[in-house]
């Protein structure tokens, strides 16, 4: 939420292409017309990325492993232990 509001505020200030481009870190928060306000979305580009790419790279290994232990089909479990 936090996030959003600092893009949102850049955008309005800078310009949503700016805004894009300093959470990116593809222009300089100095070269902005507010770097004062740049360099916090700076930051938070900077934290941002890595979060996404460890949760989606977490998100793969734990489907990966269930994927893994589903061998069977849960009705075919069943039966093998006695159960219907």
């Amino acid at each position: 939420m936090a996030f959003t509001a600092l893009f949102v505020a850049n955008g309005l200030v800078i310009g949503w292409r700016n805004a894009y481009d300093v959470m990116l870190a593809i222009t300089s928060p100095a070269a902005t017309k507010s770097p004062i306000l740049a360099w916090p979305l700076s930051l938070a580009g900077w934290l941002a990325g890595p979060a996404v790419v460890a949760a989606a790279v977490i998100g793969y290994m734990i489907t990966a492993g269930i994927e893994g232990r589903r061998k069977n089909p849960l009705g075919e479990l069943f039966r093998e232990s006695g159960h219907d």
